[in-house]
């Protein structure tokens, strides 16, 4: 992989992409959405560490903390594995207007779990790390600094704003994108058209608007 391919995957693809692409509200059946929409939904009620229920199906879950995703449609799904930490509800929640601040690994989902060759952004040091170790120049245009954004003041995804709203100071989250839900048809840089995404993040403050 050349140098200029390897850079785009840098920090500044959170923030410049976000301005490009709006989710579709077409109500065209695409195959590769709906093959997108089961393989997230069957990788996080399956082969997922732990296996999850969705959040509507609580009632029905034996399990004292059982661990749950929420999906807004079949185009977003999220997962906090922090939910039932002891000081979780004490710490600042994030809403619309507040500046966050995360750490984050950016995956192309294929059907399990995200490897690191499917990597397109991070600021994680441990990745660049894994990245480094495979022959790829990390060098130039690489921070390990976290990003910063305003909640819902369309910095970032459209899905991704969804799915951020409602966590805390301190969460583990998983996100996982449909194209749809993340930059559509458009083949960007690494990223293939019509590409299903899964975000690893920390969020690392929440500051109060």
């Amino acid at each position: 992989m050349c140098m200029k391919r390897v850079c785009r995957i840098a920090f500044g693809w959170f923030v410049a992409i976000a301005a490009l692409f709006v989710v579709s509200c077409s109500n065209e059946t695409d195959t590769t959405l709906n093959t997108q929409q089961k393989s997230i939904q069957n990788y996080l009620t399956g082969s997922h560490q732990p296996k999850l229920v969705a959040e509507e199906d609580l009632a029905h879950s034996l399990d004292e903390e059982p661990q749950f995703y929420t999906h807004w449609g079949l185009d977003i799904f999220r997962y906090i594995s922090t939910y039932y930490d002891d000081d979780r509800s004490s710490k600042p929640q994030a809403e619309a207007g507040d500046k966050v601040e995360i750490m984050y690994s950016a995956y192309i989902f294929t059907n399990g779990k995200p490897s690191i060759s499917n990597l397109f952004a991070t600021n994680v040091q441990a990745s660049i790390d894994q990245l480094t170790a495979m022959g790829l120049n990390t060098s130039y245009e690489w921070t390990t600094d976290p990003f910063a954004f305003t909640l819902g003041g369309g910095e970032i995804l459209g899905g991704m704003e969804t799915a951020l709203e409602g966590c805390r100071e301190g969460d583990k989250v998983e996100v996982y994108l449909t194209f749809e839900a993340a930059y559509g048809k458009n083949h960007v840089g690494m990223v293939p058209s019509k590409s299903a995404q899964m975000w690893d993040i920390e969020i690392v403050s929440v500051t109060k608007k």
